[in-house]
């Protein structure tokens, strides 16, 4: 693997992974809610399980979301690593 090479396989990475999580965690917090907790343990009717369900979803998206563009943020400041140029007199 050249140094070209490695950069764009930790952000291919992360990348990937964020993707993974925004897509499964709100899917997995609405089942999880809905039938675990509102149908299960409170016993909340279907329609308003579904509706608080979404919400939770929603909020667990936006977390989601969030630690993305937190993480896409921290990177942007770091400094770029770059071969230094050799002085020519």
């Amino acid at each position: 693997m050249d140094q070209n090479e490695q950069p764009q396989l930790s952000v291919f990475k992360t990348v990937l992974s964020y993707s993974l999580f925004i897509l499964v965690s709100p899917v997995l917090t609405f089942f999880v809610f809905k039938f675990i907790f509102f149908e299960g343990i409170v016993g909340t009717n279907s329609t308003s399980s579904n509706v608080w369900s979404a919400v939770f979803a929603i909020i667990v998206l936006h977390i989601a979301l969030g630690m993305y563009i937190m993480r896409a943020y921290s990177e942007a400041d770091k400094p770029t690593r770059t071969k230094p140029i050799d002085k020519v007199d």
